[in-house]
């Protein structure tokens, strides 16, 4: 019974209605790097528990951590950082591109390590745990969808051109300051905001070498023409796609936010059409479940 409760609690936690405000800024962060107007609403959050206890679940291998109620709190995958964390209700905008909004309970964090079986048993664990569940500072998903207004696509601009600063010793293009192309836009959301590895044992700096990078877990590859994969993403995952329809040739990516307000999946990316970061509909819908051109060309999942 706890399987099943758990795997239908990660995709419908219950959401209720509160007053529409803006992501909380962090003082540190670049301008260009801050809110510019995607739309939050906030639900209230419950009290913490005292209490967990923990399910291991296959394909893929993860463990779920339930509260004393049996409420799905936190989902961790083997060989990830990435954490799913049941919280308040926020609904992210892309008014510009898109009337759909998506409304979730689910708060993406890096865990402090890579998961395993048992690792709830490690000192780290129960700390992090209980402070990540009460964290109100933007997650990734609500740094994903910081730039929706502010930033542009161009190609070849990685983080660096976009926010005008060297990177490594390279400088950054000032013809391409404020533009970031696909990856670059992965690098800046994960990499320079939320702190995951950049570079050769981190995310590298182009969608056609992502496949192959060590990239946490690999939740599926190869995935071209089998609808039925977008079905392991979860939010915060990154998704690989073959927009030719080449089943070899990975040469965009996104962040997967979750189901919109008609029921579709819907990640967000930087592309050409809709100029920069967005979940919109311009030149091919952000969404997996339809004919269109990501939905078709999905070619693989990775779960940092």
């Amino acid at each position: 019974m706890k399987h099943i409760r758990a795997a239908v609690l990660l995709t419908t936690l219950v959401t209720s209605g509160a007053a529409v405000v803006h992501l909380a800024q962090a003082q540190d962060v670049p301008t260009r790097a801050r809110d510019n107007g995607a739309v939050v609403a906030i639900a209230q959050a419950r009290q913490a528990s005292t209490n967990y206890s923990f399910v291991r679940l296959d394909g893929p291998a993860r463990t779920a951590v339930l509260d004393e109620h049996a409420r799905l709190v936190a989902m961790f995958t083997d060989g990830a950082r990435t954490t799913v964390l049941s919280g308040q209700s926020r609904t992210f905008a892309d008014p510009r591109r898109t009337s759909a909004v998506v409304t979730t309970s689910n708060w993406v964090r890096l865990a402090p390590q890579v998961w395993k079986a048992g690792a709830e048993q490690e000192s780290w664990f129960r700390p992090w745990l209980e402070q990540a569940l009460g964290d109100r500072s933007p997650d990734v998903l609500a740094v994903a969808t910081q730039y929706v207004t502010s930033a542009h696509y161009a190609d070849v601009a990685d983080y660096s051109d976009f926010l005008g600063i060297s990177n490594h010793g390279v400088k950054p293009r000032k013809d391409r300051f404020g533009d970031v192309d696909s990856a670059g836009y992965v690098r800046l959301v994960y990499g320079y905001r939320m702190g995951y590895p950049i570079g050769d044992n981190g995310l590298p700096r182009t969608p056609q070498e992502m496949p192959k990078a060590p990239l946490g877990a690999a939740i599926a590859d190869n995935a071209v023409g089998l609808p039925q994969t977008r079905f392991l993403a979860q939010p915060g995952d990154l998704l690989l796609f073959s927009t030719d329809g080449s089943k070899g040739a990975v040469d965009h990516v996104g962040i997967y936010l979750g189901v919109d307000d008609a029921g579709q999946q819907r990640f967000i990316a930087s592309r050409g059409t809709p100029n920069g970061p967005s979940f919109g509909d311009s030149s091919g819908r952000s969404v997996l479940d339809d004919d269109g051109p990501y939905a078709v060309g999905l070619w693989g999942i990775r779960r940092l």
